[in-house]
C-alpha cells in the first residue's frame, strides 16, 4: 500500500509513537509511507491560539494539570526539542507542512498527484471534505482511540476514564463527512485497570493503533470487510464539572 500520513506536530506523544509506526511498517515490508502531511498542533481538536488553548486548559483541567503539561511542553519542545517531521525525515519520509487547509487547492492537487492507495490520518485536527476523500484510490481512513461505534467525539482516553469502563480500544475506519461514523475496517481491545492513568492509557493506545494499521490495513481493499457503524455515543469536550467527576471516580491524568 503506498500510504499518504496525515498528521498533527503534536509536542506530547506523536513523536515517539510515529518512530513506533515507521519501524513497524519497515518490518512489516508490504506497505510504505510516500507522504506525510502535518498540520501545526491542536490537541484537542481545534483551532485555536496559543493563549486560548492555554487559559482553557488551566479553567477545565486545573492548577497541577496545566503546570504538568506546561513543564511537558516546554522539556520536550523546547530543552529536547522532540518533533514529529524531525523523525520523519529521519526515516527518509517526504515532510510536508501546511499551515492551510488540506482541503485547498494546492493540497488536493498534490496529494493526487500522488497516486496513493490511501490517506492513514492519526490524531488529525482538520475536517476532511469530499475532494479529499475522493483523492485516492481506496479513501481517507482514521485510527480513534475507543471502541468504535461507542465514544465517539473528543478527548476518548478522557471519556472512558471518567465513565469508569472496564475496556476500550482503537478503531480503523473509513473517513466520511460525518464525526467518526463511517464504515469500521477493524478495531482491538484494551482492558484498563484501575491504576491507569490517562496518560498512560494515550500512550498505550497509540502504539496498539500501530498494531492495527500493520495487521488491519489489507482489509481495506475489499468492501465486504467494511462494517456498517451503529449510532454509539458522542462525546464533546469536558467541562470544569466533568473534571470533578474524574477525579471523584479516583481516576488519574498521569
Amino acid at each position: 500500500m503506498r500510504i499518504i500520513l496525515f498528521t498533527q506536530e503534536d509536542p506530547f506523544y506523536l513523536e515517539e509513537s510515529t518512530e513506533d509506526l515507521i519501524k513497524k511498517i519497515n518490518i512489516d515490508g508490504k506497505h510504505s509511507i510516500i507522504q506525510a502531511i502535518i498540520t501545526p498542533p491542536s490537541p484537542f481538536g481545534r483551532k485555536e491560539t496559543f493563549k486560548q488553548k492555554a487559559m482553557k486548559t488551566y479553567k477545565i483541567f486545573g492548577l497541577s494539570f496545566f503546570i504538568f503539561y506546561s513543564f511537558r511542553f516546554f522539556l520536550r519542545k523546547i530543552i529536547m526539542s522532540k518533533s514529529v517531521e524531525k523523525i520523519l525525515k529521519k526515516y527518509n519520509v517526504p515532510t510536508k507542512t501546511i499551515t492551510d487547509s488540506i482541503n485547498s487547492r494546492k493540497n488536493v492537487d498534490l496529494i493526487k498527484s500522488l497516486n496513493a492507495d490511501l490517506i492513514l490520518i492519526i490524531a488529525g485536527n482538520q475536517i476532511i471534505k469530499q475532494e479529499v476523500l475522493d483523492s485516492t484510490k481506496y479513501g481517507v481512513f482514521n485510527i480513534h482511540s475507543s471502541l468504535l461505534p461507542n465514544y465517539k467525539g473528543l478527548m476518548p482516553t478522557f471519556w472512558v476514564l471518567r465513565n469508569d469502563e472496564p475496556k476500550t480500544g482503537v478503531t480503523l475506519y473509513q473517513l466520511t463527512e460525518g464525526i467518526d461514523d463511517g464504515p469500521i475496517i477493524a478495531n482491538k481491545e484494551y482492558y484498563i485497570s484501575s491504576e491507569t492513568a490517562q496518560s498512560k492509557l494515550i500512550k498505550d493506545l497509540k502504539i496498539l493503533a500501530n498494531d492495527l494499521v500493520i495487521e488491519s490495513i489489507d482489509l481495506v481493499e475489499d468492501p465486504e470487510n467494511y462494517k456498517e457503524s451503529k449510532e454509539g455515543t458522542y462525546f464533546k469536550f469536558p467541562t470544569k464539572e466533568d473534571v470533578k467527576a474524574f477525579y471523584s471516580n479516583k481516576k488519574k491524568f498521569y
